[in-house]
């Protein structure tokens, strides 16, 4: 693991657990105490993390974008069950958009036996893994490109998406409530998805279960423009009910 890559997946953890301690990192990225010390003093450099005795705890607030490159890894299995679930649901000859999420990402190989199906995205990796699948036609929106996640947003990117009229959305999010629905962490992201799902016949909501009931920064959508969400376990009871009462269908992988 790169330095960047692993200084970002310290970031991750201390965003799920709070609080860790040098020997607890240490042990976990398989790497000395002293490269993890390194670590955390540029961090707390940055203000990103604070220093603690042997250890250290997030900045309290930080919204923290983590580059698509560790993205890809959290929930790897969780998301590939999601990705074949989610492509079942598409037909032969359909017309789909999908964003540029790490979870969409997952339904690429599982879309290689459809047939004369057409794809619009706004993420740069989902364009390019597409273009080896035959039988299908890939459309990639313009726009600013955001490093991290190698997504193409803004005007340009909002502009482009409006020229088409597609049977399906596919998109995730950062976290999903009942009172507050689908959220993300990045505002760009967010609104273009809401120009997606203007353009879509079915929206579907891609979504692990490490997200169910859990916030972010800013809001995509209520529970009421949701037709599916397709996720990697049943969900409890309480949450199940308050996803279904609108008449969303959850689907697990």
């Amino acid at each position: 693991m790169f330095t960047l890559e692993r200084q970002t997946a310290i970031l991750e953890y201390l965003k799920v657990n709070k609080s860790a301690s040098i020997s607890d990192l240490s042990k976990r990225f398989f790497i000395g105490e002293a490269t993890i010390r390194r670590d955390l003093d540029k961090l707390e450099k940055q203000k990103l993390v604070k220093r603690t005795y042997g250890g250290a705890v997030l900045v309290e607030g930080l919204n923290i974008e983590i580059p698509i490159s560790v993205r890809e890894k959290e929930q790897a299995l969780a998301k590939d069950i999601i990705g074949r679930r989610a492509a079942e649901l598409v037909n032969d000859g359909d017309i789909i958009i999908m964003d540029s999420s790490t979870t969409t990402y997952y339904m690429i190989p599982y879309l290689k036996s459809k047939s004369d199906i057409t794809i619009i995205t706004n993420g740069v990796k989902t364009a390019t893994s597409l273009g080896n699948t035959l039988h299908t036609r890939v459309y990639c929106t313009g726009g600013k490109l955001r490093e991290n996640s190698l997504s193409l947003v803004g005007q340009g990117a909002k502009d482009y998406i409006k020229n088409f009229s597609a049977q399906k959305l596919f998109f995730s999010c950062r976290g999903i409530t009942p009172d507050n629905g689908a959220m993300d962490n990045s505002e760009e992201e967010a609104e273009l998805r809401k120009v997606m799902m203007g353009c879509a016949e079915g929206i579907i909501l891609l979504c692990d279960s490490s997200k169910l009931n859990k916030k972010a920064f800013y809001r995509i959508c209520g529970l009421d423009s949701l037709h599916h969400i397709v996720t990697d376990k049943e969900p409890s009871a309480d949450i199940l009910a308050a996803l279904t009462s609108g008449g969303i269908k959850v689907l697990v992988g």
